[in-house]
């Protein structure tokens, strides 16, 4: 005699049922082990070197100006000149100076080695390593001897390693000579000479 398998109210149960119900199970359990979708990772941009970044020129170095020391109507500049190669650069002696307008044209301006104002050695020949740098300093006096003319104010300095050589580095300051017509420049060093005090 084949058994019956039966329900709870006596009749036969529905095995199409049973297995729906079994299947919707095993759905619903693989559905919530699932977790959600990992969304996709944006791809971040590139970072591009900024354009104020300043680029190193062909001959290896760069001059910058440093702020100007006044006092009394006297004014002392420092300048650096930093080797950003990759080889030695050698310098000995005087940088090359000329006092520019704001149009950037030369001003009549007498450039002298060393001054009353900052004690100067003398040329000391230098041998700077990538990164090394020297120092020399700028010194004028705002001074007004003559009131006939109109006093000289530049805007510019023009700047080269060595006198006479090397490419024009231009360095925004302001050059208030007064009516002297003046600016001293002492010699590249590894310690820029100090003011006298």
């Amino acid at each position: 005699m084949t058994g019956t398998v039966t329900g709870r109210a006596g009749g036969p149960a529905p095995r199409t049922a049973l297995a729906a119900a079994l299947g919707f199970v095993a759905l619903a359990a693989v559905g919530c082990s699932a977790g959600p979708e990992p969304k996709a990772q944006e791809a971040k941009p590139t970072p591009k070197p900024s354009a104020t970044a300043p680029a190193c020129p062909e001959d290896g170095v760069v001059i910058k100006g440093l702020p100007v020391n006044a006092a009394m109507g006297t004014r002392a500049m420092g300048i650096t000149l930093t080797n950003c190669g990759t080889r030695p650069y050698k310098v000995n002696g005087y940088a090359g100076v000329r006092v520019l307008d704001e149009s950037r044209k030369p001003l009549d301006v007498k450039i002298s080695h060393g001054s009353d104002i900052v004690d100067d050695i003398g040329p000391e020949p230098l041998t700077l390593k990538p990164g090394e740098q020297a120092r020399a300093v700028l010194m004028w006096r705002n001074r007004v001897t003559d009131v006939t003319g109109s006093a000289v104010n530049g805007a510019f300095l023009s700047l080269t390693p060595a006198e006479g050589g090397g490419r024009p580095q231009v360095v925004r300051e302001l050059i208030d000579l007064g009516s002297t017509g003046k600016l001293g420049v002492t010699a590249w060093h590894r310690e820029g000479p100090k003011p006298r005090t």
